[in-house]
């Protein structure tokens, strides 16, 4: 029977599959894979040379499956060129390694899709958190990205209708930093389309094969 797939998660539990995100350190913990990126948030407040070759480690020594979260923001201080910078060199990365990544875009969609179509970028991308309308969700899904939804598909009836209306295809799950448990996110999921849990699980760890690979599939 396929697991529960938590494709971004800080607070990772006991259920199926998790994708931690860590911030300095690397190590296997059953039943977890790891990510690791440097967010638009931490540009400009760290030492960038140190942190992309501790990334640049962690992918060599094969210690994460993505490279995230990283992306672009539009509601934070630091300039975008300057966001942009760094986030090049860690799509390098992902390239050189083969490694999906996992992107935090606020208000950014259309900057993000223009550098993977400009830099030619086949390795899967992940939107996490998304909150979008169905025609950005479209146009990214159109651009072969993947959508990943979290706590908010549980009450925000924007988020469910929009979910409803793309294929699950391109869809994964996550609690990201919130307290929500990952089982009671597909359970509203699978409510909305309608769809039986199980098979939604089997589409969703179908799904999680494409991008990861068998990488995380140790215990399951």
């Amino acid at each position: 029977m396929p697991q529960f797939i938590n494709v971004h998660t800080h607070n990772p539990d006991n259920e199926g599959i998790n994708i931690l995100n860590i911030n300095s350190s690397a190590f296997w913990t059953e039943g977890n894979c790891l990510s690791y990126g440097i967010h638009p948030w931490d540009v400009g407040k760290i030492d960038l040379n140190a942190q992309l070759k501790f990334l640049e480690d962690l992918c060599k020594e094969k210690k994460i499956v993505a490279i995230g979260e990283i992306g672009l923001d539009r509601s934070i201080d630091t300039p975008l060129d300057e966001q942009r910078v760094i986030l090049k060199k860690q799509l390098e990365l992902a390239l050189k390694y083969q490694l999906p990544v996992i992107l935090h875009s606020v208000r950014t969609n259309y900057d993000l899709l223009t550098i993977k179509k400009q830099e030619k970028i086949d390795i899967p991308w992940i939107f996490h958190g998304f909150r979008g309308s169905v025609q950005e969700a479209t146009q990214l899904i159109n651009n072969q990205c993947y959508l990943s939804f979290g706590k908010a598909l549980l009450y925000e009836e924007k988020n469910q209708h929009v979910f409803k209306n793309i294929p699950l295809d391109w869809v994964f799950f996550e609690t990201d930093d919130s307290d929500a448990k990952i089982d009671n996110i597909y359970q509203k999921a699978a409510e909305i389309i309608p769809i039986f849990v199980d098979d939604l699980k089997e589409k969703i760890f179908s799904n999680f094969i494409k991008v990861f690979g068998v990488r995380c599939t140790k215990n399951g």
